[in-house]
């Protein structure tokens, strides 16, 4: 979310509130603390997709873990089911 967008954000955020609410103090305090928790759900949304990026990126295959043995054929041999290639 650019600058621009937040308060366009913040601009309809209050005008919502100047609706039902009448002294300002208490619209600038109530937008205050809609858009902090906004933010904070954003920030936190987009650490998780940096996170889940990091871990794809740097995946690596445990070399001790067994496999199971439908993972293997003999070579030559004709699955007994198709495989998608």
């Amino acid at each position: 979310m650019d600058k621009k967008q937040f308060q366009v954000l913040r601009w309809n955020i209050e005008a919502d509130i100047r609706n039902h609410v009448t002294d300002e103090s208490l619209v600038k305090s109530i937008a205050d603390n809609v858009m902090r928790t906004v933010l904070a759900d954003f920030s936190n949304q987009a650490v998780i997709r940096q996170r889940s990026k990091l871990q794809f990126l740097t995946f690596r295959r445990n070399p001790e873990a067994i496999a199971p043995s439908w993972a293997f054929r003999k070579p030559g041999s004709v699955p007994g089911f198709p495989t998608l290639r």
